[in-house]
């Protein structure tokens, strides 16, 4: 008989501890449960703060790129048009070479 008296006290010592601290209880659970959450969050922005700069870092290098590939297109241009000019000054050069050669070929009959 002295089990029954002895596990109900027990009973009730249990429920009177969880009672007592049962707010406590309750707003640790919350806490805890908040803190994973803004945890959680935290961890997402970091990853989405990366992912922005790395598109910056790719965005800015694609700038540069371009201002290279500009200038490189520039400079061709350049390159080009001066080689253009220097070809079709030798071709002058050769056609009045070509002027001079051709008829004291023509007038020596030896050369034939």
């Amino acid at each position: 008989m002295q089990q029954q008296p002895d596990q109900s006290n027990l009973s009730y010592h249990i429920e009177s501890y969880i009672s007592r601290y049962k707010e406590v209880i309750m707003t640790t659970i919350i806490c805890l449960f908040l803190t994973g959450i803004y945890d959680s969050i935290n961890n997402q922005t970091a990853e989405i703060k990366k992912w922005y700069e790395l598109m910056i870092n790719i965005q800015a290098e694609q700038r540069i790129q371009s201002i290279d590939l500009e200038t490189l297109k520039n400079s061709m241009e350049n390159h080009q048009n001066h080689s253009t000019f220097r070809l079709e000054d030798h071709e002058d050069r050769i056609r009045a070479l070509e002027i001079e050669i051709t008829p004291k070929q023509s007038l020596n009959p030896s050369s034939q």
